[in-house]
């Protein structure tokens, strides 16, 4: 036999080697699909990422509550500005007509 000949026999051992563990990896992933789909796969990695992501929200919540508090009712006083701000300037103009009536009270003169 030639040096050709034993590295073409080697070659051809080492070749089909690797198409027998291609071939076992293979049917190893026919058997995985067949029992669960990859559209069931993708659900349930997904719901088991959105637990894992509202169980980290809900540790760093219970962490710090005043500052969830303080921001929502920052958020709530943002979301309701323009009617405080309104209640505010009517409860001041109201006040300020009464103190300038009675700063400038007609001067002496009764009939204008």
């Amino acid at each position: 036999m030639t040096e050709a000949e034993r590295r073409l026999m080697e070659d051809r051992s080492t070749r089909n080697a690797a198409r027998g563990v291609f071939d076992t990896n293979l049917a190893q992933v026919k058997a995985d699909l067949e029992a669960r789909s990859i559209p069931g796969r993708i659900a349930d990695k997904a719901d088991r990422e959105v637990r894992e992501a509202i169980a980290a929200g809900l540790d760093v919540a219970s962490e710090s509550k005043g500052i969830i508090a303080g921001t929502l009712a920052a958020l709530v006083l943002w979301f309701f500005r323009e009617p405080v701000l309104a209640q505010l300037k009517h409860l001041f103009t109201q006040a300020e007509p009464a103190r300038v009536q009675d700063d400038g009270a007609n001067n002496g003169d009764e009939h204008s």
